[in-house]
């Protein structure tokens, strides 16, 4: 999965608003040039796998009218799709042990990925359950032995870039809370650690070629990393933007072995 560099925050909210137990957390990626959400039991990885669900089940209805672009189905049909895996883990739950992993929207379909006890009866009892409430959809049903859990592991916990993605989301959905106008361009200010000052004054000179203010820097020689630098640019408050600056300025500061704390974009 290739990270995706937006900011669809009507998807991710239709997705949280389902996932209010255990702890889950929603990410954007994209796969196939196509972008992708995908909702995740991030608490499930300390247990991973377990030995008693070694069969991985994947099921989830296709939307009749996705969006041509994107792939995503419109509100009102994510609402619909929900209802129908809703009735299917309804339905699992009286065949096999299970545990749903994760949800996947992407290329017009909404699937959920379970692990389950065994497959005796679960084919034959989803496609009873489509076929008689909703004959009109079309529907994924994919059945597989894993008792690794590589699915869960590999592909649906958000790796590196997913979770830098996953925070700093989080942290711009709170500021537009807050009442924030992200359209407004203001100061996106990064601060950054050193073990020396020379990888400080090295990076002052990357910073600088990639159009940085160098707005702060600070010794604090009782910490860990005692040579602190503050950069800025003046942007939008725009996922794609913050994004890109924090992979440029992550990407330069890990030769030097420097601490990229953060980026603070509040208008004070």
């Amino acid at each position: 999965m290739k990270f995706l560099l937006a900011l669809a925050s009507s998807i991710l909210l239709v997705s949280a608003v389902t996932a209010q137990t255990e702890n889950w957390d929603t990410y954007m990626v994209r796969m196939g040039g196509k972008p992708a959400s995908v909702l995740v039991d991030m608490g499930l990885l300390s247990s991973a796998p377990d030995k008693l669900l070694p069969y991985l089940l994947v099921t989830g209805p296709q939307a009749n009218r996705p969006n041509k672009i994107t792939g995503f189905p419109d509100t009102a049909e994510i609402a619909r799709m929900e209802n129908i895996l809703d009735l299917t883990s309804a339905f699992l739950s009286g065949v096999t042990a299970k545990k749903l992993a994760g949800t996947l929207m992407y290329n017009g379909e909404r699937v959920n990925y379970y692990y389950v006890k065994d497959t005796i009866a679960v084919r034959n009892a989803l496609h009873r359950m489509y076929n008689t409430h909703y004959p009109t959809w079309k529907y994924t049903l994919k059945i597989k032995q894993e008792p690794a859990w590589q699915t869960y592991r590999t592909f649906l916990y958000p790796d590196s870039m997913a979770v830098a993605w996953m925070s700093t989301n989080k942290a711009v959905l709170q500021l537009l809370q807050q009442g924030d106008e992200p359209d407004v361009p203001r100061s996106i200010k990064h601060t950054i650690y050193f073990t020396a000052d020379s990888s400080r004054k090295s990076f002052v000179t990357a910073a600088q070629q990639l159009h940085y203010k160098i707005e702060k820097i600070y010794d604090a020689p009782t910490v860990a990393f005692p040579y602190e630098l503050v950069v800025s640019r003046f942007t939008p408050l725009v996922m794609d933007s913050l994004m890109a600056q924090e992979s440029e300025l992550r990407t330069a500061a890990k030769p030097l072995k420097a601490y990229y704390k953060g980026w603070d974009a509040s208008r004070k």
